[in-house]
Protein backbone atom coordinates (compact mmCIF):
# COMPACT_ATOMS: atom_id res chain seq x y z
CA UNK A 1 0.00 0.00 0.00
CA UNK A 2 1.57 3.00 -1.26
CA UNK A 3 0.75 6.63 1.11
CA UNK A 4 1.06 10.03 0.72
CA UNK A 5 1.78 12.23 3.62
CA UNK A 6 1.33 16.06 3.35
CA UNK A 7 2.35 17.70 6.69
CA UNK A 8 4.67 20.68 7.17
CA UNK A 9 5.31 19.38 10.89
CA UNK A 10 7.72 16.18 10.16
CA UNK A 11 6.69 15.68 14.03
CA UNK A 12 3.32 15.27 12.94
CA UNK A 13 4.47 13.20 10.22
CA UNK A 14 6.79 10.60 12.35
CA UNK A 15 3.65 10.36 14.45
CA UNK A 16 0.97 9.42 11.83
CA UNK A 17 3.62 6.66 10.72
CA UNK A 18 3.05 5.30 13.63
CA UNK A 19 -1.13 4.86 12.69
CA UNK A 20 -0.46 4.04 9.31
CA UNK A 21 2.11 1.18 9.79
CA UNK A 22 -0.97 -1.03 11.25
CA UNK A 23 -3.13 -0.09 7.99
CA UNK A 24 -1.08 -2.97 6.54
CA UNK A 25 1.28 -5.18 6.45
CA UNK A 26 3.16 -3.58 3.63
CA UNK A 27 2.79 -0.32 3.72
CA UNK A 28 5.04 2.47 1.84
CA UNK A 29 5.07 5.77 3.30
CA UNK A 30 6.44 8.76 1.16
CA UNK A 31 6.88 12.36 2.85
CA UNK A 32 6.09 15.92 1.63
CA UNK A 33 6.05 19.24 3.69
CA UNK A 34 5.19 21.64 0.76
CA UNK A 35 1.99 21.55 -1.39
CA UNK A 36 4.31 22.19 -4.56
CA UNK A 37 6.55 19.32 -3.56
CA UNK A 38 3.21 17.18 -3.09
CA UNK A 39 1.65 18.53 -6.45
CA UNK A 40 5.04 16.83 -8.38
CA UNK A 41 4.58 13.71 -6.53
CA UNK A 42 1.21 13.09 -7.38
CA UNK A 43 1.52 13.76 -11.46
CA UNK A 44 5.06 12.36 -11.76
CA UNK A 45 5.38 10.21 -9.16
CA UNK A 46 3.55 6.27 -8.30
CA UNK A 47 0.01 5.44 -7.91
CA UNK A 48 -1.11 6.24 -3.93
CA UNK A 49 -3.80 3.92 -2.40
CA UNK A 50 -4.31 6.67 0.15
CA UNK A 51 -3.46 10.67 0.37
CA UNK A 52 -3.38 12.24 3.90
CA UNK A 53 -2.79 16.10 3.61
CA UNK A 54 -2.72 19.18 5.70
CA UNK A 55 -4.75 22.24 4.89
CA UNK A 56 -2.46 24.57 6.45
CA UNK A 57 0.85 25.00 5.26
CA UNK A 58 2.82 28.42 4.58
CA UNK A 59 3.04 29.04 0.69
CA UNK A 60 0.66 26.60 -1.07
CA UNK A 61 -2.23 25.27 1.09
CA UNK A 62 -3.41 21.89 1.05
CA UNK A 63 -6.59 23.04 -0.51
CA UNK A 64 -4.21 24.10 -3.43
CA UNK A 65 -3.18 20.15 -4.14
CA UNK A 66 -7.04 19.25 -3.74
CA UNK A 67 -8.18 21.97 -6.38
CA UNK A 68 -5.15 20.82 -8.63
CA UNK A 69 -6.54 17.71 -8.59
CA UNK A 70 -9.79 18.41 -8.88
CA UNK A 71 -9.29 20.59 -12.44
CA UNK A 72 -6.87 17.12 -13.32
CA UNK A 73 -9.14 14.79 -12.87
CA UNK A 74 -7.10 12.81 -10.76
CA UNK A 75 -9.35 10.40 -8.80
CA UNK A 76 -7.36 9.36 -5.29
CA UNK A 77 -8.41 8.61 -1.83
CA UNK A 78 -7.49 11.52 -0.01
CA UNK A 79 -7.97 12.25 3.49
CA UNK A 80 -8.14 15.62 5.53
CA UNK A 81 -6.23 15.30 8.71
CA UNK A 82 -5.81 19.14 10.02
CA UNK A 83 -6.53 21.54 12.99
CA UNK A 84 -8.67 23.51 10.49
CA UNK A 85 -11.38 24.76 12.27
CA UNK A 86 -13.48 26.89 9.45
CA UNK A 87 -16.01 25.09 8.52
CA UNK A 88 -16.59 26.45 5.09
CA UNK A 89 -12.98 25.44 4.08
CA UNK A 90 -13.72 22.03 5.46
CA UNK A 91 -16.94 21.92 3.72
CA UNK A 92 -14.73 23.37 0.06
CA UNK A 93 -12.36 20.65 0.81
CA UNK A 94 -15.30 17.79 0.53
CA UNK A 95 -16.42 19.64 -2.34
CA UNK A 96 -13.43 18.75 -4.13
CA UNK A 97 -13.08 15.34 -3.66
CA UNK A 98 -11.69 14.82 -0.20
CA UNK A 99 -13.08 11.14 1.61
CA UNK A 100 -12.94 12.26 5.13
CA UNK A 101 -11.82 15.21 7.33
CA UNK A 102 -10.09 13.90 10.46
CA UNK A 103 -9.28 16.72 13.01
CA UNK A 104 -5.90 16.60 14.21
CA UNK A 105 -7.36 16.20 18.09
CA UNK A 106 -8.23 12.36 17.31
CA UNK A 107 -7.07 9.98 18.95
CA UNK A 108 -4.49 7.12 17.39
CA UNK A 109 -7.01 4.59 17.47
CA UNK A 110 -9.84 6.75 16.23
CA UNK A 111 -7.66 7.95 13.06
CA UNK A 112 -6.71 4.39 12.65
CA UNK A 113 -10.53 3.28 12.57
CA UNK A 114 -11.51 5.73 10.49
CA UNK A 115 -9.12 5.72 7.80
CA UNK A 116 -10.33 1.70 7.43
CA UNK A 117 -13.59 3.06 7.55
CA UNK A 118 -12.67 5.56 4.57
CA UNK A 119 -10.49 2.64 2.68
CA UNK A 120 -13.45 0.37 2.49
CA UNK A 121 -15.43 3.12 1.06
CA UNK A 122 -17.22 5.25 4.04
CA UNK A 123 -16.74 9.12 3.92
CA UNK A 124 -15.74 11.15 7.46
CA UNK A 125 -16.87 13.78 9.24
CA UNK A 126 -17.05 14.36 12.94
CA UNK A 127 -21.03 14.26 14.12
CA UNK A 128 -20.03 18.11 15.32
CA UNK A 129 -18.73 19.65 12.72
CA UNK A 130 -21.58 18.18 9.79
CA UNK A 131 -23.83 19.61 12.13
CA UNK A 132 -21.72 23.07 11.45
CA UNK A 133 -21.92 22.64 8.12
CA UNK A 134 -25.68 21.91 8.05
CA UNK A 135 -26.43 24.79 10.43
CA UNK A 136 -24.57 27.00 7.99
CA UNK A 137 -26.40 25.21 5.33
CA UNK A 138 -29.93 26.25 6.71
CA UNK A 139 -29.21 29.62 7.52
CA UNK A 140 -30.88 31.85 5.20
CA UNK A 141 -28.79 32.63 2.11
CA UNK A 142 -28.14 35.78 0.32
CA UNK A 143 -30.55 36.12 -2.96
CA UNK A 144 -28.99 34.46 -4.94
CA UNK A 145 -30.66 35.93 -8.11
CA UNK A 146 -29.05 39.48 -6.96
CA UNK A 147 -26.01 37.80 -6.92
CA UNK A 148 -25.15 36.77 -10.11
CA UNK A 149 -26.88 39.91 -11.34
CA UNK A 150 -23.94 41.62 -9.70
CA UNK A 151 -21.47 38.99 -11.08
CA UNK A 152 -23.26 39.25 -14.93
CA UNK A 153 -23.00 42.82 -15.05
CA UNK A 154 -19.49 43.20 -13.73
CA UNK A 155 -17.97 41.65 -17.11
CA UNK A 156 -16.11 39.20 -15.34
CA UNK A 157 -15.11 35.83 -17.13
CA UNK A 158 -15.24 32.47 -15.14
CA UNK A 159 -11.75 32.12 -15.64
CA UNK A 160 -11.43 35.63 -14.14
CA UNK A 161 -14.26 34.66 -11.51
CA UNK A 162 -11.85 31.58 -10.41
CA UNK A 163 -8.26 34.28 -10.14
CA UNK A 164 -10.55 36.35 -8.03
CA UNK A 165 -11.73 33.74 -5.50
CA UNK A 166 -7.54 32.47 -5.31
CA UNK A 167 -6.82 36.39 -5.16
CA UNK A 168 -9.59 36.35 -1.98
CA UNK A 169 -7.33 33.61 -0.23
CA UNK A 170 -4.51 35.60 -0.21
CA UNK A 171 -2.68 33.51 -3.27
CA UNK A 172 0.46 35.03 -5.10
CA UNK A 173 0.51 35.18 -8.69
CA UNK A 174 2.40 31.96 -8.90
CA UNK A 175 0.79 30.22 -6.28
CA UNK A 176 -2.00 30.91 -8.38
CA UNK A 177 -0.33 29.52 -11.64
CA UNK A 178 0.51 26.81 -10.71
CA UNK A 179 -2.92 25.49 -8.96
CA UNK A 180 -4.89 26.77 -12.03
CA UNK A 181 -2.07 25.34 -14.73
CA UNK A 182 -1.88 28.95 -16.45
CA UNK A 183 1.44 31.10 -16.97
CA UNK A 184 2.35 34.22 -14.62
CA UNK A 185 1.94 36.48 -17.27
CA UNK A 186 -1.40 35.10 -17.92
CA UNK A 187 -2.33 35.37 -14.37
CA UNK A 188 -1.19 38.71 -14.42
CA UNK A 189 -3.54 39.65 -17.12
CA UNK A 190 -6.38 38.03 -15.75
CA UNK A 191 -5.80 40.44 -12.69
CA UNK A 192 -5.38 43.77 -14.48
CA UNK A 193 -8.47 42.83 -16.35
CA UNK A 194 -10.19 42.38 -12.55
CA UNK A 195 -9.13 45.76 -11.64
CA UNK A 196 -10.37 47.23 -14.67
CA UNK A 197 -13.95 45.72 -14.03
CA UNK A 198 -14.26 46.19 -10.52
CA UNK A 199 -12.32 49.74 -10.39
CA UNK A 200 -9.73 48.63 -8.10
CA UNK A 201 -5.97 49.86 -7.92
CA UNK A 202 -4.59 46.72 -6.28
CA UNK A 203 -5.47 43.33 -4.76
CA UNK A 204 -6.66 44.27 -1.80
CA UNK A 205 -9.05 46.73 -2.63
CA UNK A 206 -9.99 44.38 -5.44
CA UNK A 207 -10.86 41.32 -3.21
CA UNK A 208 -13.16 44.21 -1.18
CA UNK A 209 -15.16 45.82 -3.93
CA UNK A 210 -15.70 41.98 -4.92
CA UNK A 211 -17.42 41.41 -1.31
CA UNK A 212 -19.03 44.44 -1.04
CA UNK A 213 -20.94 44.35 -4.46
CA UNK A 214 -22.14 40.52 -3.52
CA UNK A 215 -19.42 38.97 -6.53
CA UNK A 216 -17.51 36.72 -4.09
CA UNK A 217 -19.34 33.85 -2.10
CA UNK A 218 -21.10 32.58 -5.20
CA UNK A 219 -20.18 31.91 -8.73
CA UNK A 220 -21.46 30.87 -12.45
Amino acid sequence: MNILVVDDHPLFIDGIRLILDKLDSDVTIIESTTAEQAIEIIESGPEFDLILIDLGMPGLDGMSILQRMHKRKIWLPLVVISAEQDVRIIKLAMEYGALGFIPKSHSSDKMLSVLKNILNGDIYIPVEVQKQIDNQETRCPPNDATINVSLKDSGISKRQYEVLQLLAQGYSNKQIATTMFLTEHTVKAHISSLFKALKACNRTECVQLAERQGILGTGF
